[in-house]
């Protein structure tokens, strides 16, 4: 595992010398938190990557009201060349990972010249044999739309009364955290999202109450909840009818560049008759992806 790099940052975006001794020591323990708890959990990469040697660095690190959170690059250790994957690891004051959420993946520096052999041939291809272009995924994925500039996938909501998911210490023991229920009889609506920046040289957005709403079959209106306020840390063990071994909590300010992307969950509170219809994405393009369709 490589060193954390000296890119940190407070609220205000200042370099790491500008902010006290007490913030900085918070900082690096912050820092050994989630290197380590990215190092010993990898499964959020997914497939071959999650099985390959791989190395970790500090990009930068914020205060985040009482929290800190640390943006980790990782690529693998040997054989690579080209960007490194990126997450963002939030840790609580008492050194606690609240919250992981995945940002893009290594992405391998193109073989030019293949590339362009590939282009002359779909540009013969686009000559000879007209083309229909589709807003939606060739695989003809129903769930996956596009918007101006993203793409979008999002799930068919799973309905819980909670949910439940670990994290870290410093010292490394477990801590669990609890999302609870709105205790009205209502359930969590859980939707993941996968978010595709394919052509724009980078998209801004926040996710927040604002950026996403949930309709029933009735068109009534229901916003994602604020999923770091409301994890709260769990005295006792997880229950497995409510564990999120691999929550990924969506809200924050993010910026995606081309051909990077954000996957994770977004929350809300529904009634128990509530029946899905749509989900629209509203932060920095428009998109809809219909649940009946």
């Amino acid at each position: 595992m490589e060193a954390p790099a000296n890119m940190d940052v407070d609220d205000d975006s200042s370099p790491r010398g500008a902010v006290d001794p007490a913030d900085r020591a918070a900082f690096s323990a912050a820092e050994a938190v989630a290197l380590a708890y990215v190092d010993e959990d990898r499964t959020p990469y997914g497939g071959p990557m999650a099985r390959r040697e791989l190395s970790f660095e500090v990009l930068e690190t914020q205060r985040l009201g009482s929290d800190i959170r640390v943006r980790i690059g990782y690529r693998p250790a040997s054989r690579f060349s080209g960007r490194p994957g990126e997450e963002w690891i939030l840790v609580d004051s008492e050194g606690a990972v609240r919250t992981r959420e995945l940002i893009s993946r290594p992405k391998e520096n193109q073989p030019w010249v293949l590339i362009t052999l590939a282009t002359l041939s779909v540009i013969a291809a686009v000559i000879l044999i007209p083309v229909i272009v589709s807003r939606s995924d060739p695989s003809g994925d129903p769930l996956y739309r596009a918007g101006k500039t993203l793409w979008m996938r999002a799930s068919q909501p799973d309905f819980v009364e909670e949910v439940q998911y670990g994290g870290r210490t410093i010292s490394g023991d477990s801590v669990n955290f609890r999302i609870e229920g709105p205790a009205n009889g209502w359930d969590l609506a859980v939707v993941h999202v996968s978010l595709f920046n394919q052509t724009s040289q980078q998209v801004s957005m926040t996710i927040d109450e604002d950026a996403a709403v949930l309709y029933d079959v009735d068109g009534k209106e229901f916003a994602p909840i604020n999923v770091v306020e409301r994890s709260l840390r769990m005295s006792g063990s997880i229950d497995s009818r409510y564990r999120y071994p691999d929550f990924i909590g969506l809200w924050r300010s993010i910026t995606v560049r081309t051909n990077e992307s954000v996957a994770g969950m977004l929350l809300f509170e529904v009634p128990p008759d509530f029946e899905a219809d749509r989900l629209t994405w509203k932060a920095s393009d428009t998109i809809q992806v219909g649940f009946r369709d």
